[in-house]
């Protein structure tokens, strides 16, 4: 009989619907099954050793498995129930998500035949419900002939009230699963994807690479595990930290030598990286207070020191008078990254200019605004030509960002955290970390940026 979770031929499907079934935007907010959170508490150890039986009761096999398989196929229940839980702690609709495809498992802690016998029989049990993922059609005009699809959702799980029985059981739901279930530091912290692609206004994100190490590349990882090792020793009040990855773009355009994007991303949820500023402004490390540095304008910033401009003498880089700020910043982050001048305003910029509270801008369009904002910024104006792309600009301020977080790690035993465009520091740090940041950007970049300092 075959369970398979690819929904080709008959099985158990008590548990199992299509995306039709649900609703879409619950499904979209689903969470990434990381599977790198195993139980670590005693009741979370009990919990999974519970249902390991459930699943030994369940599962039809002809044979045993070998002392090694039955402890790797032990430790990959644990991460899944890890994820399971996780997932209906911190979505609404308690939705998680790991593709199927057996190249999505290639640098996975879990391998894609482990992972599809444990799922089908944890279905089979009543302990999860699935989703099945699929391509979405995409949109037919009249007169075409033929039919074309982009990806949509992968395969979506969700605990039954079975599995949260159990947990509840466990006292694991009233605590929070995310206590009894730790996120790991990640074995693997470079990443690298290839370019993105747009179908008909539906942007998909480049598909993971795998690689070959370099010195260059295994260089960049030992600083990112000492940093992630150093930083995980520091109590984050009010937010969550399980380590960093470092993730480079275009890995599949020729000449790439990861020196395109590079940003470092927080792993595991509950990420200070995805709260909002004032929320960050309440966390502590360590007890202590903290405070942001923000960068003002950081790409722009960069294009002006290496095209040798000198930065405009008003402290916001995109106050342009007769111009909204949010505006000239939607108009320039927009133009940046594209490879050209657009002709009317994409749908993002319109939604940063909708979140800044400011009306659709009708009457200023992007070719409108672009004579005005060129002679303000005039080393954008050959920027359909030049060589330099965001991922140029990005991996510049990556470089500047961790830099400025190993020297404060290696000189002064100071922590850092990286908010991208930004970092959060202590505050007795604070006068320091202004320091070196500013000299980084200036042995990068040629330039000293306006910084602001935010805190509570």
């Amino acid at each position: 009989m075959d369970h398979s979770l690819t929904g080709v031929g008959p099985g158990h499907t008590r548990n199992r619907k299509t995306m039709s079934d649900h609703d879409y935007d619950e499904l979209k907010n689903a969470r990434y099954m990381s599977l790198s959170c195993p139980p670590s508490s005693l009741q979370s150890k009990a919990l999974v050793g519970a249902i390991i039986d459930i699943i030994l009761d369940t599962e039809e096999r002809r044979r045993a498995r070998t002392p090694d398989n039955a402890a790797s196929f032990q430790e990959a229940v644990g991460k899944i129930v890890g994820d399971l839980l996780i997932g209906h702690e911190v979505k609404d609709a308690a939705w998680s998500y790991h593709p199927i495809a057996t190249s999505a498992f290639s640098d996975r802690p879990i391998g894609y035949k482990t992972f599809k016998s444990i799922m089908e029989t944890m279905e089979k049990a009543g302990l999860i419900e699935v989703s099945l993922g699929r391509n979405a059609k995409g949109v037919q005009f009249e007169g075409m002939t033929t039919t074309s699809y982009h990806p949509s959702l992968a395969t979506r799980f969700k605990p039954t009230m079975v599995l949260i029985g159990l947990a509840e059981e466990a006292a694991i739901i009233e605590e929070g699963a995310s206590k009894h279930f730790l996120h790991q530091l990640p074995k693997r912290v470079i990443e690298v994807r290839g370019k993105s692609s747009t179908v008909r206004g539906i942007k998909t994100k480049g598909a993971k690479i795998r690689f070959t190490h370099s010195d260059k590349s295994l260089a960049m990882e030992a600083e990112i595990k000492e940093l992630n090792s150093f930083l995980v020793s520091f109590d984050l009040d009010g937010a969550g930290f399980s380590g960093y990855r470092r993730l480079f773009n275009d890995g599949d355009v020729e000449g790439f030598d990861f020196q395109w994007g590079g940003r470092v991303y927080a792993v595991g949820d509950h990420s200070y990286q995805g709260m909002k500023q004032q929320d960050r402004a309440r966390m502590r490390i360590g007890g202590e207070e903290v405070v942001e540095i923000d960068i003002n304008a950081s790409y722009l910033t960069i294009l002006h020191g290496i095209s040798g401009y000198a930065l405009p003498e008003r402290d916001d880089i995109y106050d342009i008078s007769g111009i909204d700020r949010a505006i000239v910043k939607a108009w320039i982050t927009s133009t940046i990254g594209h490879h050209s001048f657009h002709s009317r305003w994409p749908k993002n910029a319109l939604a940063e200019i909708k979140a800044a509270g400011i009306g659709k801008p009708k009457s200023m369009t992007m070719a409108f605004l672009q004579p005005t904002i060129l002679d303000h910024f005039p080393m954008l104006s050959d920027w359909p030509s030049q060589k330099i792309s965001w991922a140029d600009l990005m991996f510049i301020e990556s470089e500047i960002v961790i830099g400025t977080m190993v020297e404060l790690m290696r000189s002064y035993g100071a922590p850092c955290f990286s908010v991208h465009d930004s970092i959060i520091v202590r505050k007795k740090d604070q006068k320091i970390a202004v320091d070196i940041l500013e000299n980084q950007f200036l042995g990068s970049a040629s330039v000293e940026p306006k910084l602001k300092v935010k805190q509570s």
